[in-house]
């Protein structure tokens, strides 16, 4: 399975999501793409969103570039989870073209959830 993690660059995640996912070897049997594993810069066209079977995003913190990459997401009909620390709310835009929110406490909690959206597919 192709799964694509979009979040906001203003995050730490290379330690919030990066790290968590690779280290889980459940995670590891997928197909992870992690936009800035490679450096700030990426360069996604339009067309790679088609060949992604999912999308987790991480909505804490409002994102101007998570919310434009989430529309192309939505036109592709892709399904999408919006992941959001418990105790912070997405915003209204978000939530209304997303799959489901998904409240989460900390990586482990973070990485476990996302293991059980993986398996319903």
């Amino acid at each position: 399975m192709r799964i694509y993690i979009v979040h906001p660059t203003s995050i730490d995640y290379k330690n919030e999501i990066y790290k968590p996912l690779r280290n889980d070897s459940f995670c590891s049997e997928h197909e992870l793409i992690l936009p800035h594993e490679k450096g700030a810069n990426v360069s996604n066209s339009r067309e790679d969103y088609k060949n992604y079977d999912i999308v987790i995003a991480e909505c804490s913190e409002p994102s101007i570039g998570v919310g434009i990459e989430l529309g192309w997401f939505y036109d592709e009909k892709k399904p999408i989870y919006c992941f959001v620390k418990s105790g912070l709310s997405p915003s209204g835009a978000v939530v209304s073209i997303v799959k489901e929110v998904i409240y989460y406490n900390n990586e482990q909690d973070f990485v476990e959830k996302i293991r059980a959206i993986i398996n319903k597919y």
